[in-house]
């Protein structure tokens, strides 16, 4: 099916503008082919600073507040849940109003605008939180002013995150297309991780080297979060101002002459919102994205703070292993939704859930059995690509069967999309403040903390997301019964 960036509905096919693309594609061939390509790269930069932001905000968030700012981790864990609260909350809101209103570059351009304002001052030390600072103000201040930023950084990234989600049904019916549009999203996303890990590396190589972090590197963290809030911002500039996304329903809403027949389309929308909401293949889908999503957030979370853990016993390895271990894991993930993209047609969505559950489970044995404080830093790194393996296959194919759930259905996008994606913030920031709540006050009771968590929260995300990919698999054997 030729590609056709606009979206169809059940009555419509798309074999009008099919023909029309056709013809066009026909006279004019090399134009046509580069602007399907290039259309496809201007959609991933979409989510760059998104990407970006992501990266710092799981790897370094909690390793900034505590090592650097000295917060409590249960009070670093409690920014962190508030974070994804605040995500959770909106999540849902932006996807019935992009839905609503059918505006979604322009919700795109409201959320971008909102994180370039917080962001970059998330890695900033507050004004007056020096570590010399009196105690009872920085107790007080330094929450207050580290919640404001979260919550105008949250709210941004959500209205981003679902109102590009919203956009790939929009593009094309073709579940082909949908499938490549997420891979290439998944790909940029990976792309943007790496730029992360290898700037915080080049950071922390270049400047005063140290065995570990501390108040004195907040600088570091501070140049780190300039350098990428630079390049999200161009990648969002060229976005906004090269991608064109054509949206058919948009079209039709426009040709309607008469009040009656927008009544019409306003009805037969909410029906199909209520329908999605009754499927019990919904929510089955959602537990996949749900597990799949937390156990990449809790390896991006505390793979830093297991490697800081380990610097304390083998003070040599240097600091900059907390950037180069990442490193590895997103170069994993990259090769991996390569490997994906040009391979999920062929072995099914379910099938390479499955595979990519395996690869997480493994890397957490892995890490259970052989990786003590003693063990060599390879091993590290081979356990880092098998959890990039499994969060690269994971995360792309259950948003691969979300589209496919959408269907024709794009003018509800956002909306499935908010709903999948709503459960996986509250999950994500409760289980971390439940991890940093259970965490000794003195490190040398437990001093292989993190490495549990790795063992056991990460390793249960993959056992719980193997065990809902049944129960998605029953469903849609009912579904196909009836």
């Amino acid at each position: 099916m030729p590609i056709n960036y606009g979206a169809t509905d059940e009555n419509d096919n798309g074999v009008n503008s099919a023909k029309e693309i056709t013809e066009e594609y026909i006279s004019v061939p090399i134009r046509r082919k580069w602007w399907v390509v290039s259309q496809k790269f201007l959609f991933g930069l979409g989510h760059v600073y998104n990407d970006l932001c992501a990266a710092m905000w799981f790897s370094y968030m909690m390793l900034f507040l505590q090592a650097v700012m000295e917060m409590q981790a249960v009070f670093a864990g409690t920014m962190l849940l508030l974070g994804q609260v605040i995500d959770a909350l909106a999540t849902p809101v932006v996807g019935v109003l992009a839905d609503q209103f059918n505006t979604k570059k322009r919700w795109h351009l409201v959320g971008s605008v909102l994180v370039i304002c917080s962001f970059p001052l998330l890695f900033v030390r507050c004004w007056g939180c020096w570590p010399d600072a009196e105690l009872n103000y920085v107790s007080i201040w330094m929450p207050v002013y580290y919640s404001v930023l979260i919550t105008m950084f949250q709210i941004g990234w959500a209205v981003v995150q679902i109102s590009h989600l919203a956009m790939i049904p929009a593009i094309s019916d073709s579940l082909q297309i949908r499938s490549e549009l997420t891979s290439i999203r998944y790909m940029a996303s990976v792309i943007s991780s790496l730029t992360v890990y290898f700037i915080t590396w080049v950071v922390l190589r270049s400047t005063k080297y140290s065995t570990s972090i501390g108040p004195t590197d907040d600088y570091k963290f501070r140049n780190v979060s300039l350098i990428i809030s630079a390049i999200g911002i161009i990648c969002t500039t060229l976005f906004h101002i090269c991608f064109k996304l054509r949206c058919k329903n948009e079209r039709k809403t426009v040709k309607m002459d008469s009040d009656s027949g927008e009544e019409n389309l306003l009805k037969n929308t909410n029906w199909k919102f209520w329908y999605f909401l009754k499927m019990p293949l919904l929510y089955q889908t959602s537990l996949l994205y749900v597990f799949s999503r937390l156990y990449w957030a809790l390896s991006l979370v505390y793979v830093p703070l297991f490697l800081e853990e380990r610097l304390s016993v083998n003070p040599t390895e240097g600091s900059e292993l907390v950037a180069s271990v990442p490193l590895v894991l997103y170069i994993s993930s990259l090769f991996f939704s390569f490997l994906l993209k040009s391979n999920i047609e062929k072995i099914g969505n379910q099938v390479a859930y499955l595979i990519g559950s395996f690869f997480s489970l493994i890397s957490c044995i892995w890490i259970a059995v052989t990786i003590d404080p003693e063990a060599n830093v390879t091993q590290i790194y081979l356990v880092a690509t098998l959890i990039g393996a499994g969060s690269a296959i994971t995360l792309v194919s259950s948003l691969c069967v979300t589209a496919d759930l959408i269907g024709p259905h794009s003018h509800q996008g956002a909306s499935i999309y908010s709903i999948v994606t709503f459960a996986d913030k509250l999950v994500t920031g409760i289980a971390v403040v439940a991890i940093e709540n259970y965490k000794c006050d003195d490190a040398l009771i437990c001093p292989q903390y993190y490495r549990g968590v790795l063992t056991y929260a990460c390793g249960g995300s993959a056992v719980l997301g193997i065990l809902s990919l049944g129960l998605t698999a029953i469903g849609k054997d009912k579904k196909n019964q009836t």
